[in-house]
């Protein structure tokens, strides 16, 4: 009976290495080199530009210059920054007219890469609302991009190349 026993715990011990030994030899998966990304170093400066670019353009939407506020959006276009074309343009303006705007904020800002961030604006819409609450607000997404050395605020396009690959 007792060798019975040590017979079965020999070969529950022996199953238990050789299974150990198999999956320490496993190889750890690997990523294709095609899906590694750049990392982008972000400095002080980068932060101060973006800032000093959200800054004006809230201001001209408090202000409710709207058409100030146009001339700062930008649309990415393969791997050129132009200005946005005239019928985005008028949209945009349409749009901010329409809403009522009874303030506007930056939000968040998450930088990625030097094409693929996120500037979250927020559009004070009631007059029981709260921006700093963000009660009462709608928001809308701007995409700060750096294009040789400078920085421009565009339109958040999903489509446009090195959108969405960070986040």
């Amino acid at each position: 009976m007792m060798n019975r026993f040590f017979l079965y715990f020999f070969l529950f011990f022996c199953s238990f290495a050789i299974i150990s030994c198999q999956c320490s030899r496993e190889k750890p998966v690997q990523q294709p080199v095609d899906d590694i990304l750049p990392v982008f170093v972000f400095n002080n400066q980068d932060s101060l530009d973006i800032n000093e670019l959200a800054i004006a353009y809230v201001n001209f939407v408090n202000s409710s210059d709207y058409e100030a506020a146009a001339d700062l959006l930008y649309a990415v276009r393969n791997d050129s920054v132009l200005p946005i074309s005239d019928e985005q343009r008028q949209g945009y303006l349409v749009a901010m007219r329409s809403l009522p705007i009874l303030g506007c904020a930056q939000k968040e800002l998450e930088l990625y890469s030097d094409r693929d961030n996120k500037l979250r604006i927020s559009l004070l819409i009631n007059e029981n609302g709260n921006l700093a609450e963000d009660k009462g607000t709608i928001n809308f997404f701007l995409n700060p991009v750096k294009n040789e050395d400078k920085w421009y605020l565009t339109l958040l396009d999903k489509h446009a190349e090195g959108v969405g690959l960070y986040h």
